[in-house]
């Protein structure tokens, strides 16, 4: 380390705090479900360095819920520094294990509750954050 984070770095803690919350909230099982969530883009657009190696605070939230789709977004802030550091997401786009084919009824209905939770800006509780 170089007293920065290197940019991959992002990347992990983006994908991390994103599969945590869909395997504790939506029981998401990457193995066995009987949907995958594949990605269809992703960014990361940079604001500042924290530096190594002080703490994070990673904060996630929903963008757009579409009908087999979601826009998620990361801020990643450097712990007691206001301005955020970078922000990053991706798109995904759940489909069928069994044909990589969107299912016509959509997102499973306790997904949706799980990921609406995430939209509006609502704060969330102890609860819903991430064990990175």
């Amino acid at each position: 380390m170089f007293h920065h984070l290197n940019n991959p770095i992002y990347g992990v803690l983006i994908d991390s705090i994103i599969n945590d919350y869909l395997i504790r909230k939506c029981n998401y099982n990457t193995s066995s479900y009987p949907r995958i969530a594949l990605v269809a883009s992703s960014y990361c657009d940079y604001f500042g360095s924290p530096a190594y190696p002080s703490m994070l605070d990673v904060g996630l939230r929903v963008v757009k819920l579409g009908k087999n789709s979601v826009m998620y977004e990361v801020g990643i802030f450097e712990e007691g520094v206001e301005a955020v550091r970078a922000v990053g997401g991706f798109v995904q786009i759940w489909v069928k294990r069994s044909d990589n084919r969107p299912p016509a009824e959509g997102l499973e209905g306790h997904v949706r509750a799980a990921l609406e939770r995430l939209m509006g800006g609502g704060k969330v509780g102890d609860d819903d954050k991430a064990k990175l």
